[in-house]
């Protein structure tokens, strides 16, 4: 997925005014997502199917030698290491970095739902606490004024590039932030698990019709990779899987959008069943 950066600024459209996407970068990324539908991928109508089958007999042989208990529960950060996870909780860096991967979040999703606040940091936290998840505003708190006066000024950049960069989402797009999808395997004694940081459209039977767009905040390859593990989990649940991603890299500005290929849901189902054969053999010996 090449990264590329947008035309020009743009303004992100107040809460009642999101109707087609603003000029500038935001037009240009809402023109690659909506793409030709005349040309979007094509998938066979049994690919799920034999993807849960192939992932059901792989999580069936992993566990059959295990005693019943809590189910084994698979994401994108144990699946593809800690920087994979698209929606926060890293755990590396200093606490400013570890806070800012939360924050951006928070503000991505408000910028989302509802436009840009007046004091983007206030407002993540505010968002937060309203969420219930009073731990990060508590911790911020904590901060010294040097290192919280950091914190805001990365978040104000952070939040500049995404308003530049993020398109208005018209309400028949349906955009919906951190969606959680779990995938039971193995009678629920395997969950593969994940959240979308933003995902776009209305699923149609039999058809690919749904974007998803994931926050870069760490390995880029990383960062794509999860939203492959992603559009595999949305194969499962619904029965085709997004005909698009995105990848939005806050921290530059820039982009990239590559179509879902059949390929793509076969190289992660091949990944998670090569882990689940490893489970397998380590509660085996």
């Amino acid at each position: 997925m090449l990264l590329v950066a947008p035309p020009g600024p743009c303004r992100q459209a107040p809460a009642g005014d999101r109707a087609t996407g603003d000029a500038g970068g935001g037009r240009e990324l809402l023109a690659r997502l909506r793409g030709d539908t005349r040309a979007r991928p094509r998938f066979d109508p049994g690919l799920a199917g034999g993807l849960r089958a192939w992932l059901e007999d792989a999580a069936y042989e992993a566990t059959r030698g295990m005693p019943h208990g809590a189910p084994v529960l698979l994401g994108p950060r144990r699946l593809l290491g800690s920087d994979a996870e698209g929606q926060g909780g890293g755990t590396m860096g200093t606490p400013v970095d570890r806070l800012l991967h939360q924050v951006v979040h928070a503000a991505f999703r408000q910028l989302v739902q509802t436009g840009a606040g007046d004091v983007p940091l206030r407002d993540a936290l505010d968002a937060l606490v309203a969420a219930g998840d009073r731990s990060v505003a508590e911790e911020v708190a904590s901060l010294e004024d040097a290192e919280r006066g950091a914190l805001a000024d990365a978040l104000r950049r952070h939040v500049r590039a995404l308003t530049a960069l993020l398109p208005s989402f018209a309400p028949a797009w349906f955009p919906r932030t951190d969606e959680y999808v779990a995938i039971p395997l193995a009678g629920g004694r395997v969950v593969l698990h994940g959240v979308f940081d933003l995902l776009v459209g209305l699923p149609r039977p039999g058809s690919a019709s749904l974007c998803a767009l994931g926050l870069a905040m760490g390995d880029r390859a990383r960062q794509r990779r999860s939203l492959h593990f992603l559009a595999l989990l949305e194969t499962l649940r619904g029965g085709a899987p997004p005909f698009r991603l995105a990848l939005l890299e806050p921290a530059t500005g820039l982009y990239g959008v590559e179509d879902v290929r059949e390929e793509h849901l076969r190289a992660m189902a091949g990944h998670v069943a090569a882990w689940l054969a490893g489970l397998g053999d380590v509660e085996g010996g």
